[in-house]
This record gives structure tokens, C-alpha cells and sequence, in this order.
């Protein structure tokens, strides 16, 4: 099975540039393997992957382009922008 364009990952393994925490968080509800329900790490801050995507009181910081990106314990992503 073939994944639709990878919004975080260029083919080299590098991370894009300019792409939007809104958009990674978006690939990665749809495909993957992440729920809405989970929690990410943006600047030490906690935030919920639904409100970021879905929210009606959105923070500014789903908009903003990543940074850095790492994996943390049991799953949780962590970024920064």
C-alpha cells in the first residue's frame, strides 16, 4: 500500500520546509496511525491533536511552521516551531 504524499518528509528523509503543524498533524491523523484524541508536545506545551485540527478556538500555533521534530516517550511528538 502506497501513502499519499508525506506533508512532513521530503524524499531524502529530510523535514520540509514551511510545512504547518496543522498540515503533519493532518497526514498524521489520516494516515499515519495517529487519533485525534492523542496529545502533542508544541514548544513544552501540551495540546490536543483534535483541537488543533478541528477546534473552533484553534491556537495560532497549529498555523506556524515546524522547526524540529522529535519522537518522545510512548509515542508522544514533540515540536517545535
Amino acid at each position: 500500500m502506497e501513502l499519499p504524499f508525506d506533508s512532513l518528509w521530503d524524499e531524502y528523509g529530510e523535514l520540509r520546509r514551511g510545512c504547518t503543524v496543522r498540515q503533519v498533524l493532518a497526514w498524521m491523523v489520516n494516515f499515519g496511525g495517529h487519533s485525534a484524541g492523542e496529545s502533542v508536545c508544541i514548544n513544552g506545551v501540551r495540546y490536543c491533536l483534535g483541537r488543533l485540527l478541528y477546534g473552533p478556538e484553534r491556537p495560532a500555533v497549529a498555523d506556524r511552521p515546524i522547526a524540529r521534530i522529535c519522537d518522545g516517550y510512548y509515542r508522544q511528538l514533540n515540536f517545535s516551531v
